[in-house]
């Protein structure tokens, strides 16, 4: 194969691969929204809250698109967003909190890391904390 035509079909490949990339992204968008609205079906929002009790909580489950989910108890859910865009929230991730006493507030920090891998990503912040109370 010549260079010229082995630069091509690479070029080829990651025309492809940039021309999927919205169908994917609209998928992954899709299966987080179902994933969401799975897990707070029942439940009924508060009010946003700048702060949230971590003592009492399980969790977390990391739905993506910036949302991980923390459960109070069977009758509380609480939706954390991201303060800004967070790249690295991915399902599969492991986040690790940095806290200080028995609450996760607005603008605290966190990472994540990839399973397998000991390697944490960057820091990413949360923003608001909204309770969702079964009904």
């Amino acid at each position: 194969m010549t260079r010229a035509r082995g630069v091509s079909l690479g070029a080829a490949m990651l025309l492809t691969a940039c021309a999927t990339t919205p169908e994917r992204r609209a998928e992954a968008e899709a299966a987080q929204a179902a994933e969401l609205a799975e897990a707070l079906d029942g439940y009924s929002p508060g009010a946003p809250q700048d702060c949230m009790p971590i003592d009492r909580t399980n969790g977390p489950q990391i739905i993506g698109g910036g949302v991980v989910l923390y459960r109070e108890s069977g009758r509380r859910t609480w939706l954390a967003r991201t303060e800004d865009e967070c790249p690295w929230l991915r399902r599969d991730g492991i986040l690790v909190t940095e806290r200080f006493g028995n609450q996760m507030c607005r603008t605290d920090r966190f990472r994540l890391i990839d399973r397998g891998s000991s390697i944490p990503s960057g820091h990413c912040r949360f923003g608001s904390f909204t309770p969702y109370d079964k009904n």
